[in-house]
Order: C-alpha cells, then sequence, then structure tokens
C-alpha cells in the first residue's frame, strides 16, 4: 500500500463581486506553486457562472437570487407570505368565478407584507440602507458542495460561517484572512456592529490560520478575541511589467493641459462618503501654496457631489481637476505623475483608524511621496520608514494647513530616494514569500487530515 499525493484544492470564499486584489494576489501565489484554487464569490446579476480567469483561478460565481437570509425578521415574512398563497389556492378552489379578484387581493396583502418586512427590518438593524449584516451562509454552502477543496480559505467575516461549516464537513483545514476590521464600520449601526462582533468571535477560533491586513487590526483582533496574534499580510502590490519606475511619467498634465510648473496632489480610488474627501476639494480654497493643484482621479456616485463643491468654491478645473479612474495596468503610470499623493481618510470608526488602504502601497510602488492622515498604521509606513509625512485632516482648514506644510519641506526629494530605494520591500512578490510560508502547515495539515489513497498491490 502506498500514499498517491496529489496537487492541494484551495477552495476560497469571498463576498466580493468586483475581486479584491488580495484575493487575486494570494491565488496567483499559489497557482504558481502548482496549486488548483477554486474561488466562490458574488454575481453581478441574478444568474449564477463559472468561468477559468486569465490568472487561472477556476471562479463559481453566486446568483444574487440565491441569497437567503437567515435571521428572523426575513423568515416572519416568508411564512406569512406562504400563508397567504395558502389562502389564495384554497379560496380560487372553492369559488373558481372569483379567482380574479382572489388574485388581485392577494397581491395588495403581498405588497402590505412586504412594507410591513421593511419596517420590521428598519426596527431590528436601525439601519435604513443595509439590513442582515451576514446573510450569506446557505449560498456559499450550497455552491460549494459539488466544488473541491483540500484547505478552506475565507475572505473577510460575511463568509466565515460558510466556510467553517464547509471546513468541519470535510474535515479540512480553515483559513481566514481578516481584510479589515469588519464589525467596526461607519456604515453599521450598533446592533449591526453587535452581530458582526459576535459572529466573528463565536467562528474565529475555528480557523488554523488567520491573516491580518496590519499590526494594528492584527493587535485589536487578538486582545479582542483572546487568540493568538496574526499573521500579518500587507495589502501590497506587484508593479506592472510596463511600469518602468526609472521614467519620469507626466499623464496627469498631459491629459488635463497642465502647465509643467504646476505641482500636483493626486487623490486615486473610489469617491465615497466619510472619505474626508469634500473636506479635501473644499480645502483648496484655503491652500496658500500657490503651484499646488488637487487631481480628484477616481470613481462612483459621489463624484458628484465632489464637483458640486469644487464649483461652489470657484475651484472646478482651476485648482481641483477631476479624471475617471484608469485600468490597474495603468494606474502607477499615472500615480508616478503626481508630485505627491494624499491619503485624507478620517477616524470616522475604528477601522478607518487602522487603515492601511490599497492607495499607500500604489503611491509606494509608483515612488511617489504620501501625505496623510496622522493615524497608527499610516504613521507606520509613512513617517517611519521616511516616505512622506502625516498631519491632523479633522476638517478643510487642517488638510489645507497640511497640504501647504508637506510642499514646503525641503526632504520631498529625500522621500522619493526613500521609497525609490526601498520599494521592493513593499512588493507582493516579498509578502508571497510569507504567504506560502504560513500556508504550509495548512498543507501538511491537509496531507494528514486527507484520507489515503490506495493502490492494489501487484501479483507477482
Amino acid at each position: 500500500m502506498s500514499v498517491t499525493p496529489h496537487p492541494q484544492t484551495i477552495l476560497m470564499l469571498c463576498h466580493d463581486q468586483h475581486l479584491d486584489r488580495r484575493v487575486v494576489a494570494q491565488a496567483q501565489s499559489l497557482i504558481s506553486t502548482g496549486c488548483r484554487v477554486t474561488l466562490v464569490a458574488l454575481s453581478f446579476g441574478p444568474e449564477s457562472s463559472r468561468e477559468v480567469t486569465p490568472e487561472g483561478i477556476d471562479l463559481v460565481r453566486i446568483g444574487l437570487t440565491n441569497i437567503v437570509p437567515e435571521n428572523p425578521t426575513y423568515r416572519g415574512y416568508m411564512r406569512r407570505q406562504q400563508r397567504l398563497n395558502t389562502i389564495l389556492n384554497w379560496a380560487a378552489n372553492r369559488i373558481p368565478a372569483l379567482r380574479s379578484a382572489f388574485n388581485a387581493a392577494f397581491r395588495l396583502a403581498s405588497k402590505g407584507n412586504w412594507q410591513c418586512y421593511r419596517a420590521m427590518l428598519l426596527l431590528v438593524y436601525r439601519n435604513r440602507s443595509l439590513h442582515d449584516p451576514l446573510p450569506f451562509r446557505s449560498a456559499f454552502v450550497n455552491a460549494a458542495a459539488s466544488l473541491e477543496g483540500d484547505v478552506i480559505q475565507v475572505h473577510d467575516l460575511p463568509a466565515l460561517e460558510a466556510g467553517v461549516e464547509l471546513a468541519a464537513q470535510r474535515h479540512a483545514p480553515l483559513v481566514y484572512d481578516a481584510h479589515e476590521l469588519y464589525p467596526e464600520q461607519k456604515s453599521f449601526s450598533a446592533i449591526q456592529r453587535r452581530i458582526c462582533s459576535a459572529a466573528e468571535a463565536r467562528l474565529i477560533r475555528h480557523a488554523d490560520l488567520i491573516f491580518a491586513v496590519n499590526e494594528s487590526i492584527g493587535r485589536e483582533m487578538a486582545e479582542r478575541y483572546s487568540i493568538d496574534m496574526p499573521k500579518v499580510l500587507l495589502n501590497a502590490i506587484d508593479p506592472p511589467a510596463a511600469f518602468d519606475p526609472s521614467l519620469k511619467y507626466d499623464l496627469l498634465r498631459e491629459k488635463l493641459g497642465l502647465s509643467k510648473d504646476r505641482r500636483l496632489l493626486l487623490f486615486q480610488g473610489g469617491f465615497a462618503p466619510n472619505r474626508n474627501l469634500e473636506n479635501l476639494v473644499a480645502a483648496f480654497s484655503k491652500v496658500a501654496t500657490p503651484d499646488v493643484d488637487l487631481i480628484m482621479m477616481g470613481f462612483g456616485p459621489f463624484g458628484d457631489t465632489l464637483r458640486a463643491i469644487a464649483s461652489k468654491h470657484g475651484l472646478l478645473d482651476k485648482r481641483v481637476f477631476f479624471l475617471p479612474a484608469v485600468p490597474q495596468s495603468e494606474l502607477l503610470q499615472h500615480s508616478a505623475s503626481a508630485d505627491m499623493g494624499i491619503i485624507p481618510y478620517p477616524h470616522v470608526d475604528l477601522n478607518s483608524y487602522y487603515c492601511t488602504p490599497n492607495k499607500l502601497f500604489e503611491f509606494i510602488q509608483a515612488g511617489l511621496p504620501i501625505l496623510a492622515n496622522e493615524s497608527p498604521e499610516l504613521d507606520r509606513f509613512v513617517v517611519q520608514q521616511g516616505f512622506g509625512v502625516a498631519r491632523p485632516m479633522q476638517c478643510a482648514d487642517d488638510i489645507a494647513a497640511a497640504i501647504d506644510h508637506a510642499f514646503s519641506r525641503t526632504e520631498i526629494p529625500d522621500w522619493r530616494r526613500h521609497i525609490q530605494m526601498r520599494r521592493g520591500e513593499f512588493a507582493w512578490r516579498t509578502q508571497s514569500v510569507s504567504y506560502l510560508e504560513a500556508m504550509r502547515s495548512v498543507f501538511n495539515s491537509a496531507v494528514e487530515r486527507r484520507p489515503p489513497v490506495c493502490e492494489a498491490e501487484a501479483t507477482p
């Protein structure tokens, strides 16, 4: 009897629609070692689908109609709807001539039941825009039922309960990658934060390996849940092959027709509330440094609000300019065309206070000096590494003062030189080594738990 080895198969669960580059990077690292990766994520529409991505990921998307909440409020709504349906069928069978009237009454009662459900959601969750924060368990369990997986890896809290269940069913190791301090988001109400915190506290102990995006979030999780310190895995990126850090790019000025004597401060990423972007735009009515302009390069409907603020202050297309987001393959070339990047995120919640957003590592790979709001992790990466400066950014006046301070510093060439010298330390190829090293123990555990495959012994 002998054991026949075969490549590890990793089953990843992620509740995103747009795939986070962290997820794709980890999958690529695994695939490069000979592993097979199946990723279960959410679809953009009602239908499920399956494809192989250019990176070699077997991508299974869950149709949105398959996401069925399991909270008591939804179950109550469904019970009432089923009773209405039973009454309709009973009445229509008893008095067929009135079937049209019964159907009309059913539609009216169903609308009332739906409005009652919406009202109950608001009453229970205290949030007009978000309701059940963790509705994905059954959708992920059902979608993954027929998929192979020697190791289950969950990306972020919404898929963790499904991951725990699947790992238990298969006697497989479970990896939990916490992309953020998920329960501590301003968009959640107090009851939603309690629901998420209780779920994470209950489920996280089932994980064989836990990753966190930075030290502060890792320490917070360790203290909050009385677990060992998670492994820190940064949101690093590798520069695309087309990007040459030795070149001087000037794409932003070329696109906007700006003079070369203008210095450019760049914000890149999603335009959304609770990111201090309103104050950032308004701050340019107070920035005293005359040769500095703000470039807002990103996406999202909140951009209309930001444009209106710029227009109100007489800044639009004068000192504040908007550009659409560019593909990831072109992002660093555009970032490198600025003179400084800004990360103004306010401390609206603990998750934001501890954040290390994607743009931090994009700026580093682009060789771009950084101006950031003061916070533990941004201080660690921007100030302590000599990559830029951090200043308080609680209001527009603060941001204007921070911009004037940053652009007056004689150390700007030093910041750029430090980033150029050390950018490789913060690339994904470096983080990938740490990731695969941490996963090795999980792979070994998976092999130990795997039932042996017996080969028939040869007959002499």
